[in-house]
């Protein structure tokens, strides 16, 4: 059953109408939509899907935690700020470039996400090495879904996913974003975590 303000002038509407239209408050606006079941698909695709989106999700929340507790905002976080277009806000912009980069391939459940996850197994052992002591120090942690995508997301891939996102999206044009994660040394991840926790 929807609830109603101003009922005669629909001012704010919230609910559900029979099973066909749904009336919810959203960023401020009083939207509407078709009513779907909600579901809970576990599926291989959903499983990959969800796998991906937790991951850079991790990398953002570190960004954002860092960002609410320090007195100064961090140069990551800064960086994504002032290069997000209007209206669109940082978090979203900060995860689009690693998203892009997962579908430009038209392969993203079959291909992208796994070769990512194998490029990021692929570094040198220090660079290897540089990423998985830096995120462990920032606070991420390993994950595993039970489905889908069911190996183990070390930290450090997390962390990767996150400086892959910042070269994709162009923060800066200097060093280290303006490279490729890949072609990082063991002291770029260190300035790249440094920059995740510290204002320029």
């Amino acid at each position: 059953m929807a609830k109603v303000d101003g009922p005669l002038m629909s001012l704010e509407a919230r609910g559900k109408i029979a099973d066909a239209v749904v009336f919810f408050p959203w960023k401020g606006r009083h939207v509407v939509r078709q009513w779907l079941k909600p579901t809970q698909k576990n599926s291989t695709k959903q499983g990959y899907v969800r796998a991906a989106l937790y991951a850079i999700g991790k990398w953002v929340s570190q960004i954002f935690c860092v960002a609410q507790a320090d007195a100064a905002d961090s140069k990551v976080y800064s960086l994504n700020t002032v290069a997000a277009p209007a209206g669109m806000n940082w978090n979203a912009f900060a995860a689009q470039g690693f998203l892009n980069l997962l579908q430009s391939a038209g392969t993203f459940i079959t291909g992208s996400f796994t070769a990512l996850v194998a490029a990021y197994s692929s570094l040198a052992t220090d660079v290897l090495t540089a990423f998985q002591t830096n995120a462990t120090a920032l606070g991420m942690a390993d994950f595993a879904f039970d489905y889908g995508y069911t190996t183990n997301i070390e930290a450090g891939c997390q962390l990767y996913f996150g400086a892959l996102a910042c070269y994709y999206n162009s923060i800066q044009a200097s060093a280290p974003y303006n490279t490729i994660p890949d072609s990082w040394a063991a002291s770029d991840v260190d300035a790249f975590k440094t920059d995740m926790v510290a204002a320029d």
